[in-house]
């Protein structure tokens, strides 16, 4: 076991079975006497919910998730100069895809069990935008080891995702050493709650983006029938006036 292969297997793993899954993991590496590989398997983050599905899809669903961030290269290459039409191809295509990926993780989840709230499935939609409008979030996802969503605000992902990998840096004796046991499970406790707050926050967003989209189509909607409104009073106006005129002429 190596800590590649046992990150793959356990972010394929629903969220509910995540952390007893790791810790067993953890487990049998101290006791083949691997220290630092049971050390990093206890620091992988449990997946939230949307990060899970969007880790699966990855996992099982590698080439549509592949079509999806290609829609979006296509859209950025620099020879399109941001043709209309392409634009609307692409969208309608990004949209299609997205929706399908969508609903089989869904379908994934159910048939393994695994509860998919409303905001799950709006962290896995932002996860999607990300990866398809930007580079970097293509990357994270590719990579199937996403804790929390990723959300791309217009210039780069909001926030580094936090995915399932090597720890960059140790911390020290020292380090580990100056917290108490009941300080680790108040910062533990606190950094779930704000991870939440993360998650419920993103989805509030993807929310708000989708309403105004919504009132945009309506204003364009309204303005479309206020113009064709103005169009067939004037002709009324008309009509009108040539009556009168017509009348006018009469001995």
């Amino acid at each position: 076991m190596d800590l590649e292969s046992a990150s793959q297997e356990l972010y394929g793993l629903a969220p509910s079975a995540f952390t007893a899954a790791r810790d067993a993991k953890a487990s049998e590496a101290r006791k083949a006497g691997r220290p630092e590989l049971a050390s990093s398997l206890k620091k992988l983050r449990k997946p939230s919910v949307g990060a899970w599905l969007a880790n699966l899809l990855v996992l099982e669903q590698s080439r549509d998730v592949e079509h999806l961030i290609d829609l979006g290269v296509e859209l950025r290459a620099p020879k399109h100069n941001l043709e209309g039409e392409l634009i609307r191809r692409v969208s309608k295509e990004k949209g299609d895809a997205a929706s399908e990926l969508v609903r089989v993780a869904r379908s994934k989840a159910s048939r393994m069990g695994e509860p998919v709230s409303a905001a799950a499935v709006q962290e896995l939609e932002a996860t999607l935008e990300a990866a398809f409008a930007d580079p970097k979030a293509a990357e994270a996802l590719r990579g199937g080891r996403l804790t929390s969503g990723l959300h791309y605000s217009g210039l780069g992902i909001a926030a580094q995702p936090h995915t399932g990998s090597f720890p960059r840096t140790k911390a020290s004796t020292s380090d580990r050493s100056s917290m108490s046991r009941a300080d680790q499970v108040a910062a533990q406790r606190d950094l779930e709650r704000a991870n939440d707050e993360v998650e419920q926050a993103d989805a509030d967003v993807v929310k708000a983006r989708r309403a105004v989209a919504v009132a945009a189509n309506e204003l364009k909607r309204l303005k479309s029938a206020e113009a064709l409104a103005v169009r067939r009073s004037k002709e009324a106006h008309d009509r009108a006036s040539a009556a009168k005129k017509k009348l006018s002429k009469r001995p």
